[in-house]
């Protein structure tokens, strides 16, 4: 009910995430129409949002935390925060260290690394998270794929190009291509729990049935019947064009694509396109910096080892910047580390929450 980040409405949205440019991926049709979407989405935040988007920062939010822990009559602020709220909470840390209570900050942001690191990293993870998801769809016996890993992503590979040329009908009128069959399977990398429904989802496209990948691109897009539940996907896109200031350079941003094409070639092709952060209206604020939080109360980062979305080698850098930071590592998949049915951090992370009792170092749950 705040004054919120308003873009599309629901059909809008649904053209911008779901419909497929009408050119050759890569092409140079192809760049000028995801160019011209990427402007009209951003007139449309503009008209919308009521002239906010200036100041629809990480630094203005945990401003705003504060009010909101004055406001509550609290001394400090004990916090929770998962992936970006890792980020928020950093900087609510660094802003007002002496109003540190319990902060938690499981699947963390490194501060310090520029968008072209976020968005190299996230695609050598998520690689790195749908090998380990076909290591054990290849070990049980409904997986629609055969033989050793690599030659399962290689039919991935087949897949997702066959669907790039001739995408899938779904009974909802939309047409299921490679972008947003991608967008499913990164969705069902999220949680190990979602493994088995990405199985049945690549069996029915292999079959020629795209709705439990809709159905999982859906998710991941907070689509439910047809509407959308939040904002999200406009707010994210206010404050990443904000936080993270566009300075890679051309050799940069070359090196960054030979990567993911050399160590992620099943993502690499449905991964890079062009920068939505250049239709932006406001200016990027942001400073990409270490956090130290110097005189703060301790603050427990949690990291799971194969997290695609935030690597494990952020929650890593952040407990190391954080003067007060203890690491607690959660050995396994998918996305965060809390609730995710490990008692050795969980009882970490309760104890912490409920009772202030701090770990005696940092901690690895297996």
């Amino acid at each position: 009910a705040s004054t919120a980040v308003t873009c599309f409405d629901a059909a809008e949205m649904d053209a911008y995430l779901y419909d497929i440019p009408e050119d050759p991926r890569g092409s140079d049709g192809w760049t000028e129409e995801l160019e011209e979407r990427n402007q009209e989405f951003a007139d449309a935040c503009e008209a919308g949002s009521d002239g906010i988007l200036p100041y629809i920062t990480t630094d203005n939010s945990a401003r705003d935390m504060d009010v909101l822990r004055a406001v509550l009559g609290d001394a400090q602020l004990n916090y929770l925060g998962y992936s970006y709220g890792t980020f928020l909470g950093a900087t609510y840390a660094k802003l007002y260290p002496e109003k540190v209570g319990r902060l938690v900050l499981d699947g963390a942001i490194d501060p310090s690394i520029s968008g072209l690191e976020v968005g190299t990293t996230q695609a050598l993870g998520f690689e790195s998270a749908l090998r380990a998801y076909m290591a054990d769809c290849l070990d049980g016996q409904d997986c629609p794929f055969r033989g050793s890993v690599d030659d399962a992503m290689a039919d991935l590979g087949i897949l997702l190009a066959a669907v790039d040329a001739e995408p899938l009908p779904a009974a909802d009128g939309r047409q299921l291509g490679a972008d947003s069959l991608m967008t499913g399977i990164i969705a069902a990398l999220y949680s190990q729990d979602s493994w088995p429904f990405l199985t049945q989802a690549l069996t029915d496209a292999l079959a020629g049935d795209p709705t439990l990948a809709f159905t999982l691109a859906d998710f991941y897009n907070g689509r439910e019947g047809g509407e959308y539940t939040d904002n999200s996907a406009e707010a994210f896109r206010a404050y990443n064009c904000l936080d993270y200031p566009d300075d890679a350079t051309d050799a940069e941003e070359q090196a960054a694509e030979d990567l993911i094409a050399d160590e992620a070639p099943t993502i690499a092709p449905y991964w890079s396109g062009p920068d939505p952060c250049d239709a932006w209206p406001a200016d990027p604020t942001g400073v990409r910096e270490e956090i130290t939080a110097d005189g703060a109360a301790p603050i427990l980062v949690v990291g799971t080892t194969n997290d695609p979305a935030t690597p494990y080698e952020w929650s890593v850098a952040l407990a190391d910047q954080l003067s007060s930071g203890v690491l607690i590592t959660r050995v396994g998949e998918g996305h965060t580390g809390y609730n995710k049915g490990n008692a050795c951090v969980d009882d970490a992370v309760d104890a912490y929450l409920l009772n202030g009792t701090v770990p005696d170092g940092d901690i690895t749950c297996e």
